[in-house]
């Protein structure tokens, strides 16, 4: 997403701390002796090439599939990597901040260096688990970075902590009906913002006021349409486009009222005009109807976006649609242009959240108690359980000092516990923590001691 302002993947602050509180000046006092292979310097080099989890590989595929048919005059479409980025961050070895390492990461994978303010925003989205699509097409050799979606935190809690806008939580004591999987999820996230990366129009055109947010609107609702053609075009059905559209029309109408009441200069005070991308989906899904999804999947990249555009131009919020929009979210009065807008608005969310019953509020409170108790164990004797579990796989597999062992527990590990994230949403938050710990441990399994404290940010 282009703007400060975005919906997706905002969650709670213990779990946006993935990349704080690494100290530098590591020992392991339980290693052993260790051979001089063993204690060789890891570099991101064998990172980038030996520590590949499920979800670094998917990444790899998607990103493959993207730069094959991309449309004349796109740049290439790169992804970061979590778990790459993490691993290389959390290493005696590694770099001081989590911008450097990012730099290092795109350097290595590109070839390429870039600029401080681009590192910092990418840090910045990373650390608040927050996608985004960030264009860098000025020049014909740049490329458009994407942040994908965190791998380590399920559809429903994402969505959830999304709705905060402030002290105010509009989706509190309610359950939400939207029947779309932690999988369905990432994968139209990360589509929609890699489709930012094909938009030329919209993107470069900005704005203040509710102006800037008529202008995003379009951005937002080219994404949209792009995420969910991309999910229909590799065997997705057509109910992944009701599923998108009350995504973020849930979203926008229940959290509008909230978002009215934010300063008229905060980045929030729009926001939940600019994601009312509903009337666009539904007309993608009639014309697909019309033409027949097979005829629909024999398109390329190039036709799908000469449809994202038509479809977009026809369907975005006008200035008084906004306008009336936004007057709705202050005051209640739905009149003129936001009488219909409206009423489809709250039908929508009507379909999709209803009240929680007893039994699912204290479901919720217990997993959110299991989570948060740690078994009565603080937060670094658990770090050190979990260091001890690994170090314990690794000897099976030959070393616990060597660092390709060492690499392949941390893989298991954690393509283990997001495999439990996608089958056992009843454990979920118990999971997203022990995912938390384990990626920010350090990769070569020695406790920290001493030394300066790592910033997640800064020079």
């Amino acid at each position: 997403m282009n703007k400060a302002g975005k919906i997706l993947l905002t969650t709670t602050a213990s779990l946006a701390l993935i990349f704080a509180g690494s100290d530098g000046g590591r020992t392991d006092s339980g290693a052993g002796s260790a051979t001089a292979a063993d204690t060789a310097p890891a570099t991101l080099t064998i990172i980038m090439q030996d520590y590949n989890t499920t979800a670094s590989q998917h990444l790899k595929s998607m990103e493959a599939d993207f730069n094959r048919s991309l449309p004349s005059g796109i740049s290439p479409v790169v992804y970061l990597d979590y778990d790459k980025i993490a691993t290389w961050f959390g290493m005696r070895e590694g770099p001081s901040t989590v911008e450097k390492a990012i730099g290092d990461y795109l350097t290595a994978k590109t070839g390429r260096n870039y600029n401080p303010p681009t590192l910092s925003l990418l840090a910045k989205a990373m650390n608040s688990l927050d996608a985004e699509g960030i264009v860098m097409q000025k020049d014909g050799a740049g490329s458009c970075l994407v942040v994908p979606e965190y791998p380590g935190i399920s559809f429903d809690n994402a969505y959830a902590a999304s709705f905060l806008v402030g002290q105010t939580d509009p989706l509190a004591g309610k359950t939400v009906l939207i029947n779309l999987s932690t999988k369905e999820f990432a994968d139209f996230v990360n589509a929609h913002e890699s489709w930012h990366c094909l938009d030329i129009r919209y993107m470069q055109d900005t704005g203040d006021g509710l102006e800037g947010a008529v202008k995003q609107n379009r951005a937002e609702m080219f994404a949209d349409i792009g995420g969910v053609m991309e999910g229909i075009r590799n065997g997705a059905d057509l109910t992944l486009i009701d599923k998108a559209a009350a995504l973020h029309a849930t979203w926008a109408f229940l959290t509008g009222p909230a978002h009215a009441k934010t300063p008229v200069e905060s980045d929030k005070h729009f926001e939940s005009v600019v994601y009312s991308t509903q009337n666009g989906l539904y007309a993608l899904k009639a014309r697909i109807e019309k033409m027949g999804i097979r005829n629909f999947r024999k398109l390329d990249r190039e036709q799908l976006r000469t449809l994202d555009y038509e479809i977009t131009d026809a369907h975005c919020l006008t200035y008084a649609q906004a306008q009336a929009l936004q007057t709705y979210y202050a005051t209640g009065e739905a009149a003129g242009a936001a009488a219909h807008l409206v009423a489809r608005l709250k039908a929508i969310a009507a379909a999709s959240v209803r009240g929680a019953t007893p039994a699912e509020l204290a479901a919720r409170e217990k997993s959110a108690q299991e989570a948060s108790n740690n078994g009565g164990l603080t937060e670094q004797a658990l770090i050190q359980l979990l260091r001890e579990k690994l170090k314990a796989r690794a000897r099976e597999l030959g070393s616990a000092t060597s660092f390709a062992d060492q690499l392949k527990v941390r893989q298991e590990m954690t393509d283990s516990l997001r495999g439990k994230l996608l089958r056992d949403p009843s454990s979920e938050r118990v999971t997203e923590a022990q995912l938390k710990l384990l990626l920010y441990t350090d990769p070569r399994l020695v406790p920290r001691k001493g030394g300066p404290k790592r910033s997640v940010s800064g020079g």
